[in-house]
Formats: structure tokens, C-alpha cells, sequence
């Protein structure tokens, strides 16, 4: 259509008109760039702001993580301690047996928090990392990420101090009292004289007595640890909340 009046313009030598036809028809093509542009635009600021929930909702769930793995590294500490006492003085756990046999068992147990990386993944992998455009807010989560990731980087030792302890603790419960960490509430609950059978071994085995303090301190730095990704987790939420209402 445009094409057809430009050549009768041409066969008329009609200048102006040829002029304005061209005219419109650069200003057609710039239009068209810019809708592209802004929908273009549009469309990454709809995904930045979808990255930057699902960032936020994972958070969330990191938090809740990480605040078990504190509170039940913390239960396995006392756990060490009170054995620790209990290889000094009977008295200190022999009203409460089963609770003390049950913690011979899980004292060394750890419980190693989940983090939800789904939506981080999915930006490295599809390119996507830029598409947040606050070089701050980038840097925080990337931080967060290499940070818990950093953590595993000691598995090794939290194995080696959890299978020696296993290892060193075999044969100081009988086979009932080692089913006690499958079912805490045993139909006939066990007995002071079960506790100094069981602390005789104990006593017997001082390799095993001696490996507790290293249990200890290991779960004090699980425990120290979780609650330092705690506190990670939740400035990261503040400054992700903070970024999606600005967003808005």
C-alpha cells in the first residue's frame, strides 16, 4: 500500500509527499521498536520480581531449616554433658534412665539443614542472574548461597567424629536399650539398675569417655553455625521484602 503511492509520488515527482510517506514509514519502524523494547522490558522486570519472591519464600523455609538444626544440635550438647556427668556421679540421671540410655545413643547425631537453592539454580543456569538489577541485592544472595554451601566443606569431620563415637560406644547398651532411639517410650520403661549396668560399661571404656568432649564441641559449632545462618536467612528476607515493595 505505502509502497504503491511512494511510486506514483515518484511518477508525479510529488517531493513532499514522498517525504512525509517516508516519513511515516520510519516513524512506523521506531514505534515498533519501541513497543518491543518496553514489552521486553516488561516482561524482565515480571521476572525479576517472580526471582525475587521465590527467593524470598525459600528463605522462609531455609530459616525454619536452620533453626532445627540449631535447637537439636543444642539438645545433643546437653545430651554430651549429661553423660559426662553421669560418668562422675550415678545420681545425676539415675531418676530419669531411659531418657540417659536414649541420649548414650543419639548424642552424636546431627541434623544437617536443607537449603531450597531451586530459583538460584535456575537463574545461573538459564542466564538469568543480571536480570535482577540492584548489584547489591545480587551480591547478598549469591553470599548467602556461597555461604551455605561452604559449610559442607567439613562433612568430613562431622562423620568422622559421629562414626568414632558410634564405634566407641558399641556394647554399652544391650539390644532393647539400643532400639530406644526408634521408640523413646519403651512398654516397660527401664531402670535405675539398668543405668549402672550401663555406666560400668561405660566406665570400662575410656576411649569412649574421652571422645565426648569432642562430640560436645562439635555440636556447639553445629549449633553455632546454624544460628549464624539463621541470622543470614533473615537479613537476606528484610532486604528481598524490602526490594519487592520498591518494586511495586
Amino acid at each position: 500500500m505505502i509502497l504503491s503511492r511512494i511510486i506514483h509520488h515518484l511518477r508525479s515527482q510529488n517531493w513532499t509527499a514522498i517525504g512525509l510517506e517516508f516519513l511515516i514509514v520510519i516513524l512506523g519502524v521506531v514505534i515498533g521498536f519501541q513497543v518491543t523494547a518496553w514489552n521486553e522490558t516488561r516482561h524482565e522486570r515480571a521476572l525479576e520480581h517472580r526471582y525475587i519472591e521465590r527467593i524470598t519464600v525459600a528463605l522462609e523455609s531455609d530459616i525454619a531449616e536452620f533453626e532445627d538444626a540449631a535447637h537439636l544440635a543444642a539438645d545433643r550438647a546437653a545430651q554430651v554433658r549429661l553423660i559426662l556427668e553421669a560418668a562422675g556421679s550415678t545420681s545425676a540421671v539415675i531418676e530419669e534412665p531411659t531418657p540417659f540410655l536414649r541420649s548414650i545413643i543419639t548424642a552424636s547425631f546431627t541434623y544437617t539443614a536443607t537449603v531450597d537453592r531451586i530459583a538460584f539454580d535456575e537463574m545461573i543456569a538459564v542466564g538469568d542472574v543480571a536480570i535482577i538489577r540492584s548489584e547489591t541485592v545480587r551480591a547478598r544472595i549469591a553470599e548467602y548461597y556461597q555461604s551455605a554451601a561452604s559449610v559442607s566443606q567439613w562433612n568430613y569431620l562431622r562423620e568422622n567424629v559421629q562414626t568414632t563415637y558410634q564405634e566407641r560406644r558399641a556394647g554399652i547398651l544391650k539390644p532393647a536399650q539400643e532400639r530406644l532411639w526408634q521408640d523413646p517410650n519403651p512398654p516397660e520403661p527401664f531402670t535405675a539398675a539398668d543405668v549402672d549396668e550401663a555406666l560400668t560399661r561405660m566406665r570400662a571404656r575410656p576411649d569412649y569417655v574421652e571422645w565426648l568432649p569432642i562430640v560436645e564441641a562439635w555440636q556447639v559449632y553445629i549449633q553455632s553455625s546454624a544460628e549464624e545462618a539463621v541470622a543470614e536467612g533473615e537479613a537476606l528476607h528484610d532486604l528481598l521484602t524490602a526490594e519487592l515493595e520498591r518494586l511495586q
